[in-house]
């Protein structure tokens, strides 16, 4: 059962009002994990019946230095064992997946000819189509069962540490060649498409069958390649680098028979944190509040903290031990194997206190001089959408200005596939509804993505002939990562309050902005309006990282609201949390190096979101695809 803060208080320091109470939550947490991973190998070595956990005695202090040596040797075996068993995983999940992304784009190009075809011959309309192709959907999730997921991914979901999103995907694929739907004319009618200079004929039953196919095979093996990150990487591999600090911690304090009561106070409180953090990744995913974070920011400051509190008991250990204890790397950002930074992006030297200090002095001038900018264009009361298109050129010269101050170089790469979906759906004609589902690792993207989305390889594969102003949806005080006190007023960097920044945010820029815990919730109808008035809305998803290659679950409850006609175009910005990391708290320490923006293929919104129901629990499906998707473009998937 999760305590709950009672103020405003983070769980973990809750926890450490009763450190006794504490510790035998903590014992009764690890042995709850450690029976959920037994199958997975790592105590092969061991006798299972010596597979306890030492308890804490939480009376007289301490165990004994032979228990907490076996304690580490437990976590040890799990830290050593983990990162092999992750990429066998994720290269395991990740295969079909790859396969069935070229067939998914080539499916949407088939569906738009059917559409445009069915349209054409007058037999109904482009909603009376879509739901002919949904009531494929919709007639194998009434007859569908929940698909029963692999020994590991079962073992975890027992214990709640994952939800398995891809269960109902992957019954409505395996249903999907034996449903039978509501006799209608209309689908015995032959109807063609051309691909590739090869045409296709068959019945439109078949040909929106073989496309609703494509795609559920597809959300199901994204929602598997999610799953597996997420436990593999959010949860096991952070999680077990934390826990090793915490008992080698332990074993530290007691070899070393001195008291390091810094230290000792620093595991406790580090223990509580991953009381915090096992709690937050047994929530279930498909409640639109999680009480425990797992999604949002302040699970993001939970991991955050957890990272510098593990770096501060180190370099205290290390302070009287000539170096005893090591950082995992993932704490580091040096983790090696499938699916971390490509090598050619990131951060490529490291600036001296003194460079930087000269340079972030004269990004703060371009930042006040921006401000003084928008404050003229703010009074002088320019009409709408003239408005708009000057702040966006304000904001455009502003960054390309910010890249050359801090030396940063951003490449953009359009996927191959995007050129052919693009042509399919007309999508230059600005007749679409685009929403841009960028990753969010770093503040770094805030200062350097302008470019992108002016830039000329954007504009040629949308089929634009200028840059278009989009509306961004941002959180609340943002700019307060920039403030400082003026008097007893609170300044940000661009000359101007929090409150006037957000302000002139919504007004002059015409964005949209949230508070941090709002998810998708009271934002979301004003994000929808603007969806319809502007050409193309930016959703960063998630929050900013603590680590390299931490990468949230999307916030599910958006994909139920978004109209059925949007196109979905995920974008990868690579390498940016190195250039500024977030750790430790308040890190200041911004460093130049190579950012590649990599520009997904769009994504149908009519074939890919599942149809509105009474439940919004089938939107995790949908989630968990857009989440694998930026898992593949962003990280690399070959061993290094």
């Amino acid at each position: 059962m999760a305590k709950q803060a009672s103020d405003d208080r983070p769980l973990y320091e809750v926890f450490l009002d009763d450190v006794d109470q504490m510790l035998t939550l903590y014992d009764a947490s690890v042995q709850h994990l450690l029976e959920a991973v037994r199958h997975d190998g790592y105590f092969d070595d061991l006798d299972p019946d010596t597979l306890i956990w030492p308890k804490s005695q939480v009376v007289s202090g301490s165990i004994g230095i032979e228990a907490l040596q076996f304690r580490a040797k437990l976590v040890g075996a799990i830290y050593r064992g983990l990162p092999p068993i992750r990429d066998a995983r994720l290269a395991e999940a990740y295969a079909p997946f790859a396969y069935l992304v070229p067939r998914y784009h080539a499916g949407n190009r088939i569906y738009l000819q059917l559409k445009q075809q069915f349209v054409k011959r007058g037999v109904g309309d482009g909603q009376a189509f879509l739901k002919l192709y949904q009531s494929f959907y919709l007639e194998a999730l009434t007859k569908g069962e929940l698909h029963t997921p692999g020994a590991a991914e079962e073992a975890l979901a027992k214990v709640n540490i994952t939800q398995v999103p891809m269960s109902h995907a992957q019954a409505v694929a395996e249903a999907l060649a034996k449903v039978e739907v509501v006799a209608d004319p209309r689908w015995a009618e032959a109807y063609t498409y051309t691909l590739d200079d090869e045409t296709v004929e068959g019945s439109l039953r078949d040909l929106l069958q073989d496309v609703a196919q494509r795609t559920l095979d597809l959300i199901a093996a994204g929602g598997l390649l999610s799953t597996r990150y997420n436990y593999l990487t959010n949860f096991g591999w952070f999680g077990v680098s934390v826990w090793k600090v915490i008992v080698e911690g332990d074993v530290a304090v007691e070899a070393l028979g001195i008291r390091l009561k810094e230290v000792t106070e620093d595991v406790h409180r580090l223990s509580a944190m991953l009381v915090e953090f096992l709690q937050a990744h047994q929530e279930d995913p498909t409640k639109l509040r999680p009480k425990l974070y797992w999604y949002g920011q302040p699970y993001s400051y939970l991991t955050r903290d957890m990272i510098d509190v593990a770096t501060r008991i180190v370099t205290r250990v290390n302070a009287v031990s000539k170096g005893q204890m090591v950082l995992p790397s993932l704490l580091i950002g040096q983790a090696k194997g499938r699916f971390v930074d490509y090598p050619h992006v990131g951060k490529t030297a490291e600036w001296s206190s003194l460079k930087r200090k000269w340079r972030l002095l004269k990004w703060a001038r371009l930042c006040w001089q921006l401000g003084r900018k928008r404050k003229r264009l703010d009074r002088a009361q320019v009409p709408v959408p003239e408005r708009y298109e000057k702040a966006w050129q304000l904001w455009g010269a502003w960054s390309e200005a910010t890249k050359a101050c801090l030396d940063i170089d951003v490449k953009v790469t359009i996927d191959p596939l995007f050129a052919p979906v693009a042509k399919a759906m007309d999508l230059g004609n600005g007749k679409h509804k685009i929403l841009f589902l960028p990753t969010h690792q770093s503040l770094v993207e805030h200062l350097i993505s302008f470019p992108v989305w002016q830039s000329p390889q954007l504009l040629e594969a949308i089929g634009w002939e200028k840059p278009e102003p989009f509306v961004i949806l941002a959180r609340r005080g943002l700019s307060k990562a920039t403030s400082f006190k003026m008097g007893s007023r609170e300044m940000t960097v661009f000359g101007m309050t929090p409150e006037e920044y957000d302000r002139m945010f919504e007004e002059l820029d015409g964005n949209v902005t949230r508070e941090s815990l709002d998810g998708a919730g009271h934002s979301t109808p004003r994000m929808l309006e603007a969806m319809f008035e502007r050409p193309g809305l930016i959703y960063p998803m998630g929050t900013t990282a603590s680590f390299d290659i931490q990468l949230f679950p999307l916030q599910y409850a958006l994909f139920a609201k978004l109209p059925q006609d949007v196109v979905i175009i995920p974008v990868a910005f690579r390498g940016t949390h190195s250039l500024w990391r977030r750790c430790p708290k308040g890190n200041l320490n911004i460093n130049p190096g190579t950012v590649e923006a990599v520009i997904c293929p769009p994504m149908l919104g009519e074939t890919t979101l599942m149809p509105k129901r009474g439940s919004l629990r089938i939107q995790a499906e949908a989630a968990a695809l857009f989440q694998a998707m930026h898992i593949t473009s962003l990280l690399n998937p070959e061993k290094i």
